[in-house]
């Protein structure tokens, strides 16, 4: 067994590339009438990205001769060793490696869903909470960066959301909540030590307070005997594909503003090259991430970014400045891919919830049903909306738009949630069903 004091924590910027020989357990599907089940595949010499030594896995592009046939190995999916089915097939347990069977899940998400093996109701309402604070620091962080632009009323606005994300956090004991809340109310404190107007500081009290709220969340999940170490690894592996994105996001929307590349002195040849250098190793890293349901998406991003750092360098050599504003077109782009994204974590969380709701066999709560209601109206709204930043839609200039079968399941899990009482009440099992439509397409 892994021990979790020696464990490194799997990372998609850096996989671990191992090779070993298993057993694939070949997933159910609708078959014709007299067509035999498929029978396990013995795989030799498999390259795989460990997440945990000897049981969990992320398939890499290329991972075997003749994985492109096989469903069960699509790149990004999440291979989990099954011993109980191991045993049953090998009359025991399996004594060579290649033995060992393991079920494939349909990326990062379905893995977590489908491993959750623990008693989820302390982190079902801890870790979310953490994650809205975590959100509004955020969303703080953005903000900052206009502040001297808007009057008296904006900046009492935006003391405004840290005060109340703060006071929603409610009276926490833990000693690492508490330095968050405080980091959090000290954000939306607008004057320095001196007494001076000193957004700029802002930033990194929010990156502080983030640091504080990640540490608490990983305390959370080594919580309770019961805690399935599988959930947790995946857990932390989607928090760092969620970071990968936050930062992506970040560095787009920073680019997006007037001020960055503006026309003037400053505007030099060698900083238009470095801008373009750190867009094409953006590029880089978004390709290297195999995880599903977003590698199509990374791709699709890198190479946005890649055809803006050209369009930059175009303008380094004198050739044509208008081409910074067509590249922040596409920088534009590589943004509302980020947002779309956040749309689909959110979605993802709700689908969670609701497993843990129906794994322990709890009733919908008016207050839960409430705040899932407000969730997806939110994300709805997000979905169909102009981005304000960009003044576009979401999916302007996308190749491969999928919000025509995301944002109708969206609405319908919502109708079916609040569905009134003279009509049965809500329908959790159909509102699942739409919110797998929903997170499918990306």
């Amino acid at each position: 067994m892994t021990d979790p004091a020696r464990f490194l924590w799997p990372d998609p910027k850096a996989p671990r590339v191992v090779t070993r020989d298993l057993t694939l357990l070949r997933a159910r599907k609708r078959r014709k009438k007299g067509e035999p089940k498929p029978q396990p595949l013995v795989l030799r010499g498999i390259k795989l990205n460990e997440l945990i030594p000897h049981c969990l896995y992320e398939v890499p592009v290329g991972c075997f001769e003749g994985a492109s046939a096989i469903r069960e190995l699509k790149s990004g999916s999440i291979l989990s060793r099954n011993l109980k089915v191991s045993e049953r097939l090998n009359g025991g347990p399996p004594e060579e490696e290649w033995k060992q069977c393991f079920v494939s899940y349909d990326g990062v998400h379905k893995a977590r869903r489908g491993v959750g093996h623990a008693d989820r109701r302390y982190r079902s309402r801890e870790i979310p909470a953490n994650k809205r604070l975590a959100g509004t620091l955020d969303e703080l962080v953005r903000t900052s960066w206009e502040l001297h632009k808007v009057d008296e009323d904006g900046r009492e606005a935006f003391v405004l959301i840290a005060v109340q994300a703060a006071k929603k956090y409610g009276k926490p004991i833990d000693e690492t909540k508490r330095r968050a809340q405080a980091r959090t109310l000290q954000a939306g404190t607008l004057t320095d030590t001196k007494g001076r107007f000193n957004p700029g500081r802002i930033p990194l009290i929010c990156f502080a307070g983030e640091h504080e709220i990640a540490s608490r969340i990983q305390a959370v999940r080594g919580i309770g005997r019961r805690m399935s170490f599988r959930e947790a690894v995946l857990e932390h592996y989607i928090d760092r594909l969620r970071e990968i994105v936050r930062d992506l996001s970040r560095s787009q929307q920073y680019r997006l503003r007037a001020e960055w590349l503006a026309h003037g002195p400053g505007r030099t040849p060698k900083k238009v090259k470095e801008e373009a250098d750190r867009l094409e190793d953006a590029a880089k890293r978004l390709r290297a991430i195999v995880s599903r349901p977003f590698s199509r998406s990374f791709t699709r991003s890198a190479d946005d970014l890649d055809a803006a750092a050209k369009l930059l360098r175009e303008a380094a050599g004198g050739r044509n400045g208008d081409t910074i504003l067509d590249a922040k077109e596409l920088i534009g782009q590589v943004f509302r891919a980020t947002v779309q994204q956040e749309c689909h974590w959110r979605l993802e969380e709700v689908l969670l919830q609701l497993g843990i709701l129906e794994d322990r066999g709890e009733k919908l709560e008016s207050s839960r049903q409430l705040m899932w209601h407000d969730e997806l109206r939110a994300v709805h709204r997000k979905l169909v909306s102009v981005e304000p930043i960009t003044g576009k839609r979401l999916e302007h200039g996308f190749k491969g738009p999928v919000l025509q079968r995301v944002v109708p399941n969206v609405h319908l899990a919502d109708v079916h949630l609040m569905r009134v009482l003279a009509q049965g009440g809500p329908d959790l099992v159909t509102m699942k069903d739409h919110l797998d439509k929903a997170v499918a397409p990306l």
